[in-house]
């Protein structure tokens, strides 16, 4: 028993635990956390926290960063379409784009060629329709295994994700024309980054995976906590009892009411958060 026991700790990984955004445009590699954020970990671990992160990322190419933390839950991967332990190294949970999928899929990526499609499929294989600048700089951040790909046909389906990239004013008009198709009525779609929009099924969010993993480790709502800086952490953000956003996250987090701020994550995010939770949760 510790402080934090019955205290789930939900963290984003990119632009929130790392500063993800600030090394490329330096042209610097994702190497992990920094020591200050893990001393912050490890202490709110050490006292009964249950800690994991929730991303947008797949099992497989967040696992180099996951043996650095001290995750002791499964972790929220692929934008809320799985759950995966890498205690065990299973899948807890994996949700699944519709059957319309495929065409639906395939008349979008006709109509947008100039936009990336990433389609993610359990067995951690990411093929790539019209790969493009931001497909391959998202290839080289995330060290992901992508198959590209001339046709849908030559794509393995079910899928858990599918990732479009492209320019923000060429995802807000597919998202429009999305909207119209029968995918577009039974799937999530959400805006992880201004060129990144994210399709999991309906219902499959970040939001939704926190509370699908509070439950089975058996932990009321009370001690949901979250952090997150973009669209797609929003569900996450609404779910928890304490939600924290960096301070230059999107300005739709930072006007969620009763969102709290905190350092960028330059400055080590995550130990101001715990630092906040060890205030809250003092006897």
């Amino acid at each position: 028993m510790g402080k934090f026991s019955g205290v789930l700790l939900a963290s984003d990984f990119d632009d929130t635990l790392v500063p993800t955004s600030a090394l490329r445009a330096q042209g610097l590699p994702v190497q992990g956390t920094s020591p200050e954020n893990c001393a912050a970990l490890t202490y709110f671990t050490e006292n009964g926290g249950r800690f994991t992160i929730s991303t947008g990322r797949s099992a497989a190419t967040f696992a180099p960063y996951a043996a650095q933390l001290p995750l002791n839950a499964p972790a929220v991967v692929s934008g809320g379409g799985a759950l995966y332990d890498y205690s065990t190294g299973r899948y807890c949970m994996m949700t699944h784009l519709p059957p319309c999928a495929a065409a639906d899929l395939s008349v979008l990526a006709e109509r947008f060629p100039g936009a990336a499609l990433e389609l993610y499929h359990a067995d951690e294989t990411v093929w790539v329709l019209h790969p493009n600048a931001w497909s391959e700089e998202h290839r080289r951040t995330t060290h992901s295994r992508m198959c590209p790909v001339t046709s849908l046909d030559q794509v393995v389906f079910p899928l858990h994700k599918a990732l479009f990239e492209a320019p923000p004013e060429q995802l807000l008009a597919l998202c429009s024309a999305l909207r119209t198709t029968t995918l577009g009525q039974a799937c999530e779609a959400i805006f992880a980054a201004p060129h990144m929009l994210e399709l999991t099924a309906r219902g499959a969010d970040k939001g939704t995976a926190l509370l699908f993993l509070a439950g089975r480790l058996g932990l009321k709502a009370s001690g949901l906590c979250a952090v997150g800086d973009h669209q797609n952490d929003l569900p996450m953000l609404r779910a928890a009892r304490y939600a924290f956003a960096p301070e230059n996250a999107a300005a739709e987090v930072r006007s969620l009411p009763g969102i709290r701020l905190v350092c960028a994550a330059q400055k080590h995010a995550l130990q101001a958060v715990v630092a906040e939770l060890n205030q809250i949760f003092s006897p």
